[in-house]
């Protein structure tokens, strides 16, 4: 994954900060495979649920749903909800 770039926007007289993150494919190549291995680890002692780009748990945070305190469930309902279930992994 790559680092996240900030930005300072200018539109008129006002600024506005922007954060960007690239999701490479390869990533998403790597969530696919780990989404056909039923979201267990390679070394098959630990299911994953989700990887979520540090980007989208801030969009979670700025709507009110905590990644690190949130239920498992509601961070699946999220993702469903906002067409993110790509970064699901089970």
């Amino acid at each position: 994954m790559k680092d996240i770039k900030h930005n300072i926007v200018q539109d008129g007289d006002q600024l506005f900060a922007t954060r960007q993150q690239e999701i490479p494919d390869s990533f998403l190549r790597e969530l696919d495979a780990q989404k056909q291995m039923g979201g267990w680890t390679q070394s098959k002692d630990m299911m994953k649920l989700a990887s979520i780009p540090v980007v989208i748990c801030d969009q979670m945070l700025r709507e009110g749903l905590d990644v690190y305190k949130a239920p498992a469930k509601d961070i699946v309902r999220w993702l469903k909800q906002h067409d993110m279930e790509r970064f699901l992994t089970h």
